[in-house]
């Protein structure tokens, strides 16, 4: 009879294995293209590069939730090289997000503010350019691993003993424990505070942040078992929308500090107009969250029937 240890331990690896060929397969491509500078000028060709910048650290992000919730079944490359390489990535993207906020905002802006945030714009656009042939350089010394082919071995049958269902049967108990252990984290963090405004570069906003990328952590893990059942798709929906909420909070702090840098003077004082939207922003993406808070707080609805869900949580045999 099988020790259920080592079947539980081999079939991690394996799901690890399937999941890390399937989005290393299409990072391969991304990653390719980035290694060239932008192809073209026009909107166009600027909406698809910002989308490769974002599924690039998208997919660098999933494989290192992965690095660090199962370091002992994952054989990729490491926690640290991911997040090297997906910090170089993330400086491009947060420009990004910024210049396409802005661009928005400035089609409605009048007079001397428009034209200081058109000024502005191409300073921003200037710093993107040189993020990103930054990026490009360091794409051309990506490790091997990362960039292998999967073996044959590696691609699971869709219907025999190495299926990804089958993997998830035998995964499931130290999906289940990791998954639960995330519960834990997200439970006992110091980012949920006590439901009041942070105060601008203040340790609880650092900790609100902190609190998004547990979530996504937790989004991410729990995508491994994304073939399991029907309501899976709800359960990652929300986590996205929560942690959508806590990322608008924290574009505007990233936004903050990006514009801190780049104008003279206070922002308010520089664009008033600008920065009144954006407070107003803020405080809708504040009321948003609050309400989003008090759902994962409840018993009933949130941390602790998340748990109750995966105790109870099994595999059909026919899955």
């Amino acid at each position: 009879m099988a020790d259920p240890a080592q079947a539980a331990d081999t079939g991690l690896e394996q799901l690890l294995e399937w999941r890390r060929a399937h989005l290393q397969q299409g990072l391969r491509e991304r990653i390719r293209v980035l290694r060239r500078p932008p192809q073209g000028s026009g909107p166009d060709a600027r909406a698809a590069d910002r989308d490769h910048v974002h599924q690039l650290r998208t997919g660098l992000r999933r494989l290192r939730s992965m690095a660090e919730a199962f370091p002992r079944h994952w054989h990729g490359p490491s926690a640290r090289c991911l997040q090297r390489l997906a910090s170089a990535a993330g400086g491009v993207r947060d420009l990004d997000v910024l210049l396409e906020a802005l661009h928005e905002q400035r089609r409605s802006l009048a007079g001397r503010e428009r034209k200081r945030l058109k000024r502005l714009i191409e300073r921003l656009e200037t710093s993107r350019a040189q993020g990103r042939r930054q990026l490009s350089k360091r794409l051309d010394t990506l490790p091997d691993l990362l960039l292998a082919a999967p073996l044959p071995d590696q691609s699971p049958h869709p219907n025999g003993a190495g299926s990804p269902s089958a993997l998830h049967r035998t995964a499931l108990p130290l999906l289940r424990a990791s998954l639960i252990r995330q519960l834990a984290v997200l439970r006992l963090h110091p980012g949920w505070g006590h439901g009041d405004r942070p105060r601008p570069g203040s340790p609880q906003e650092r900790e609100q942040h902190e609190l998004r990328k547990a979530f996504k952590r937790f989004r991410y893990q729990l995508e491994l078992l994304e073939a399991l059942e029907p309501d899976l798709r709800d359960r990652l929906l929300l986590l996205k929308g929560t942690q959508d909420s806590l990322g608008q909070l924290q574009d505007l702090v990233i936004w903050r500090s990006l514009l801190k840098r780049q104008l003279k003077g206070r922002f308010s004082r520089q664009l008033p107009e600008l920065s009144a939207r954006w407070r107003r922003q803020a405080d809708a993406a504040r009321s948003s969250w609050l309400d989003l808070r008090r759902q994962w707080l409840e018993p009933a609805t949130g941390l602790e029937a998340w748990q109750r869900w995966l105790l109870e949580l099994e595999i059909p045999a026919g899955q």
